[in-house]
């Protein structure tokens, strides 16, 4: 089994988390997490949604896990928590490609 970070939760993010906690036991997933940097009024639904389908909220720092517990959505844990807990990262972001090169990289053990 291993646990599964999808990095974003735009118009190919939410999806798959979506997708991945629903085939969770074909899939051989333990837990499936998702980061979100910003805590968003708008968005309070949408990571509601993602947490009742049985994902891990993942965010930025403490500063930021406050502004998420105000909203309602407690996280599980921190970004970097997550990446070490997770043996695969699927950013969904534009900037996925820098994230490989900068962060992901330099992470061991890890498929992204």
């Amino acid at each position: 089994m291993k646990n599964v970070l999808v990095v974003g939760t735009g118009t190919i993010g939410e999806p798959l988390i979506g997708l991945l906690t629903a085939l969770k036991k074909d899939l051989e997933i333990d837990d499936v997490y998702f980061y979100k940097r910003t805590p968003l009024v708008e968005e309070v639904p949408k990571v509601n949604s993602l947490r009742k389908k049985g994902a891990k909220l993942a965010v930025t720092d403490l500063v930021a896990a406050d502004k998420f517990n105000v909203l309602g959505n407690c996280p599980n844990c921190l970004f970097e928590e997550a990446l070490d807990q997770c043996d695969v990262i699927i950013d969904c972001t534009p900037a996925g490609n820098q994230n490989k090169k900068e962060i992901y990289s330099n992470l061991e053990g890890k498929t992204f």
